[in-house]
């Protein structure tokens, strides 16, 4: 297992910053983690909300990794944002696992969801107090 998927694997929530005319803007998600498409971050949101329109509307987006424990995570400056070309039913099983009570999500407010991918270009791997850090490029 790389650095990588140990500390995306070991967070299901996420905080991403945007900026629109110079008037920053902080969000957390939850979101999931695919190691078959390392450089891609996805998380559902509410298709119409001001968020979303932020994160499509910023160039560039930065986000760090909310660990569930410790203090590793993945940390960039240097990623984009758009909407999925998947659907939700289709990583709905994904979102699930990956995700503890999206069941009670999916059940509220699943019909007014969306899928979003934040891409990657480079990130900081942060091991955790003392354990050092990778930086990787995709």
């Amino acid at each position: 297992m790389t650095d990588l998927e140990k500390v995306m694997l070991g967070a299901n929530k996420l905080a991403y910053a945007t900026s629109l005319e110079n008037i920053p803007n902080l969000r957390i998600v939850n979101f999931v983690w695919e190691k078959e498409t390392p450089a891609v971050v996805y998380f559902a949101s509410v298709h119409d909300s001001q968020g979303v329109q932020e994160f499509l509307s910023s160039k560039r987006i930065a986000f760090s990794t909310i660990p569930d424990s410790g203090n590793a995570h993945v940390a960039t400056n240097d990623a984009t944002g758009i909407a999925s070309k998947r659907t939700l039913a289709e990583m709905r099983e994904t979102f699930l696992k990956q995700i503890p009570g999206f069941d009670k999500v999916l059940n509220l407010i699943g019909d007014q969801l969306a899928v979003y991918e934040i891409h990657i270009h480079s990130t900081e791997v942060d091991l955790g107090l003392g354990n050092g850090t990778n930086r990787l490029t995709f």
